[in-house]
């Protein structure tokens, strides 16, 4: 799902040995990995671009920050090559786990995702009537850039955690999700909402939190995009870091459905109070 839906900058990096390519092709929906065995990774990713671009000339140049993926048939390997990238200064590195054994049988499994909308989230966290209350065990993850949030503004009861630094967030010992987030990290018996922009990113969180582990995951359908529900958290087009952000686009607020909400809840299998 990080090729199809392309939510943070990455790139996947083949680190088998030349001679093992030919036995085992990548997947096609791979076939845009840069090749680099992994006694090699280190020094690759520590040339300047112009040696980056001779190693890899299809390929974008990685900041520090982007997450750099691993695949291979062996794990020591694997690893061995997201610990040179570390010892290069890159911050992020996955390894593909089980190896491209497992990843051809894994592609073969849809993923089985459940949305949430907009009128039973909004029940959810509280925001449906004056004497609302939030629901217990129903937490939503805003997981757009920084800049995203500061500058259109968040649904309240949205606990930041970005798209980038979520798979190194899941797997946070409580005391250290608590300290990084000031909130109390979801517990697998918890419903945790994944919500972004529209719900591309939030449907790769998704997978990344049920892959670690947790069983109740939504995603918030309509992202901050379709909320319109007041003028504080602003519908705006997509745009990369780096690039002008967006004017926001002017709407009319629109009125959210109680009963529908509480349908929504009901059919989800989440406990109204």
């Amino acid at each position: 799902m990080l090729v199809e839906t392309d939510p943070i900058p990455h790139v996947i990096v083949d680190v088998r040995k030349p001679e093992d390519l030919s036995f085992n092709p990548l997947p096609e929906d791979l076939k845009a990995a840069v090749h680099i065995p992994a006694e090699e990774v280190e020094q690759a990713l520590s040339r300047s671009a112009a040696g980056w671009r001779a190693r890899a000339p299809s390929a974008p140049v990685p900041a520090r920050d982007w997450l750099l993926v691993f695949v291979g048939d062996d794990a020591d390997e694997m690893r061995a090559a997201a610990a040179g990238a570390a010892t290069a200064g890159f911050e992020r590195g996955a390894v593909l786990e089980g190896g491209l054994q497992a990843y051809g049988q894994a592609a073969l499994q849809q993923a089985n995702l459940k949305y949430i909308g907009r009128d039973g989230l909004a029940l959810a966290l509280g925001l449906l009537g004056e004497r609302a209350t939030r629901l217990d065990g129903v937490r939503v993850l805003d997981i757009r850039r920084h800049d995203e949030r500061s500058l259109y503004g968040s649904i309240p009861g949205t606990v930041h955690v970005p798209t980038d630094q979520l798979p190194a967030a899941l797997s946070m010992a409580p005391r250290e999700w608590e300290a990084a987030y000031r909130c109390p990290k979801p517990g697998f018996e918890d419903w945790v909402v994944m919500q972004c922009r529209t719900n591309r990113r939030a449907a790769w969180a998704a997978q990344v939190a049920q892959d670690a582990g947790w069983p109740r995951v939504l995603v918030y359908r309509q992202g901050v995009y379709g909320w319109r529900v007041h003028p504080t958290v602003k519908a705006y087009q997509s745009y990369e870091r780096g690039e002008p952000p967006p004017e926001p686009e002017p709407f009319q607020p629109e009125p959210l459905d109680a009963a529908r909400a509480k349908a929504e809840l009901t059919q989800l299998g989440i406990r109204v109070q």
